[in-house]
């Protein structure tokens, strides 16, 4: 062993741990992994966990190379030691680690030749959550500091790690029910004032009926206005208790056949008060045959209320088209093309992130920032459909909810 790596390993791993105790989290995660390199010889030495049980890839949460504390990032399993430390338990290589795993290319980056791991199980036990790892360009000793150090402090990063874990998962609940609670509060606001109109047309048609003295025809005719406004004001409320027992998840999602094109006459009858607030003009799909999928009518409405919200909202003169149609992959289009600010690819990317992302969620529900686009980006996916952008800043967005040829069933009928 050279005469450096002997003094970096000058510490005892108890006086070590005593050192890093103090620390939780993130902070203890980064001190752990700084001593395994800086006082026990690693050249480089992490904590990563399994975002879930069974998964082939990991992520690490403190990553020291050469002494430098790295940003965190995602790595594959199959085919490296960490794969064997993870199925195993634990894995020690002193020497030669990079010839029995040559296809790693990180090892041979490195030029690792040590490896020591331990796996982090989880609450039950069986199930491993993580791994802690130190490897160096050096053979080590059966007996080397550096072993005993990383087995010592494993009891401690698992609490760690479980408590991260836990955290995580509350955090992520918590982020979905906001996104639910937006949701719902979204859509309410969209048909507010259409609650208004019907019951403004019954009362209306009501007091003319018991306030004038009225022929049988033109009686017949008020008695037909108030029973299309209570029909339409029934619909209305069929969407609100349903919308009541929205839950975006894989078993509320319905499975029928449905027309795009009067989910798109519902959608423009919706925002038009609100398009028209801005002296928007809101224009229907121009195609004349029904275009019918298999997935989730109420799923498909929310989504696109929120693409003609956000159009609405970003666009402050012009034109906002609904429009419906058959790529040539056969895939079915429901699009929303605005006239407004629009957004660069960096900005689509951001609006885009995946629900799953709590802080993203979390942080733009406390802003008051819309959450429009990743709820959509569900609502799709739990009808095997998705939500793709094109936009450019200064010229407008357009959206479109994409349906694939497997689900689109038939065509036919008139669009009126």
């Amino acid at each position: 062993m050279s005469a450096a790596r002997q003094q970096r390993q000058s510490s005892a791993p108890s006086s070590t741990l005593g050192q890093i105790s103090s620390h939780i989290g993130f902070t203890y995660f980064r001190e752990l992994t700084q001593a395994l390199c800086d006082d026990f010889g690693a050249d480089i030495a992490f904590i990563a966990y399994f975002a879930e049980a069974g998964t082939e890839t990991a992520k690490s949460l403190a990553l020291c190379e050469n002494g430098e504390t790295k940003p965190p990032a995602n790595f594959p399993l199959p085919g490296t030691p960490c794969w064997e430390t993870a199925n195993n338990g634990s894995c020690f290589y002193a020497s030669g680690v990079r010839d029995v795993y040559p296809d790693d290319e990180y090892l041979a980056r490195h030029e690792i030749e040590s490896y020591v791991g331990v796996a982090l199980p989880g609450e039950d036990g069986k199930e491993r959550c993580g791994v802690m790892v130190a490897m160096a360009r050096t053979p080590l000793q059966e007996d080397d500091p550096l072993r005993t150090f990383v087995a010592a402090a494993s009891s401690r990063t698992r609490s760690e790690l479980l408590h991260y874990v836990a955290e995580r998962k509350l955090k992520e609940t918590i982020s979905q029910a906001l996104l639910l609670n937006y949701s719902k509060s979204m859509f309410m606001a969209n048909i507010s004032h259409e609650l208004r109109t019907p019951i403004g047309a019954m009362v209306g048609y009501a007091s003319l009926i018991r306030d004038s003295e009225l022929d049988k025809k033109t009686l017949h005719s008020h008695a037909n206005q108030i029973a299309a406004s209570g029909e339409s004001l029934l619909a209305l409320i069929g969407d609100i208790m349903s919308l009541a027992m929205l839950e975006i998840s894989d078993e509320t999602a319905k499975r029928e056949r449905f027309d795009l094109l009067d989910i798109a006459r519902t959608g423009r009858r919706l925002i038009q008060q609100q398009a028209a607030s801005k002296n928007l003009a809101v224009r229907a799909a121009t195609r004349t045959d029904s275009l019918l999928v298999l997935g989730d009518a109420g799923h498909t409405k929310k989504a696109l209320m929120n693409l003609l919200t956000n159009a609405v909202k970003y666009t402050s003169s012009g034109t906002i088209e609904i429009a419906v149609d058959r790529a040539e992959d056969g895939s079915a289009r429901l699009s929303v093309t605005d006239t407004g600010v629009g957004m660069n690819a960096e900005e689509i990317k951001a609006a885009c992130q995946p629900l799953g992302t709590f802080t993203h969620a979390y942080d733009m529900h406390q802003e008051g920032a819309g959450l429009g686009l990743p709820i959509t980006m569900l609502l799709m996916q739990r009808q095997n459909g998705r939500l793709e952008m094109e936009s450019e800043s200064g010229k407008g967005t357009k959206a479109h909810l994409i349906f694939p040829s497997c689900i689109v069933t038939e065509e036919g009928g008139d669009f009126i």
